[in-house]
């Protein structure tokens, strides 16, 4: 990792960019405070699906991207699926450490603290009882995650590591989005 302490770059992440973003959401909460994301899901027969995201907004703008992103979604061949990607609840796993790392280095840069590497292990429970419908009494969705955080800093004391373990919990989207719960609304289209 690259953790120049220089004016422009901290953890690999452009600190003026942080900077004015940080300052922007303080200075003008009612035109950035909301980011819209946008997925669209096809399925690929079997239980292969790709989903694609390009273009966000900010503060209700269409914020460009020069890429479109697409993620291949399966079931494991021991599920009668082909094994052609990860499971919808691995990729939840990977989101939400991808979401914490993300959060802890997005905050340890604008404190300056210096971070060596960061690891993550996740793991997951699916009873697939409840996803088969087989018995009513258990949920469909992962019972349980297990987070492994481990950050690695020659420069960070222990309580400033310790606050960072905090960090990730607290300002995660991911993490509250799980943790919380969000409403989600499915309307049918023709």
């Amino acid at each position: 990792m690259n953790n120049s302490t220089n004016e422009t770059t901290n953890n690999g992440v452009n600190t003026n960019m942080l900077k004015t973003l940080y300052e922007s959401l303080h200075n003008n909460p009612s035109e950035m405070t909301t980011a819209t994301f946008y997925v669209r899901s096809e399925w690929n027969g079997g239980f292969g699906v790709t989903s694609s995201s390009k273009n966000f907004s900010l503060g209700g703008r269409t914020m460009e991207r020069n890429t479109e992103f697409k993620m291949n979604y399966d079931f494991p061949i021991q599920f009668s699926g082909e094994g052609k990607g990860p499971t919808v609840c691995e990729v939840c796993m990977g989101s939400l450490a991808a979401c914490l790392i993300q959060t802890i280095v997005a905050h340890a840069t604008s404190k300056g603290i210096l971070i060596d590497n960061i690891n993550i292990d996740v793991e997951g429970d699916v009873n697939l009882r409840g996803f088969t419908g087989i018995d009513s009494n258990v949920r469909p969705g992962a019972q349980q995650f297990r987070v492994n955080l481990k950050i690695n800093s020659n420069t960070a004391s222990k309580e400033q590591i310790n606050e960072l373990y905090e960090i990730g919990k607290k300002f995660s989207p991911a993490f509250d989005t799980l943790t919380n719960g969000t409403s989600v609304v499915i309307v049918g289209s023709e």
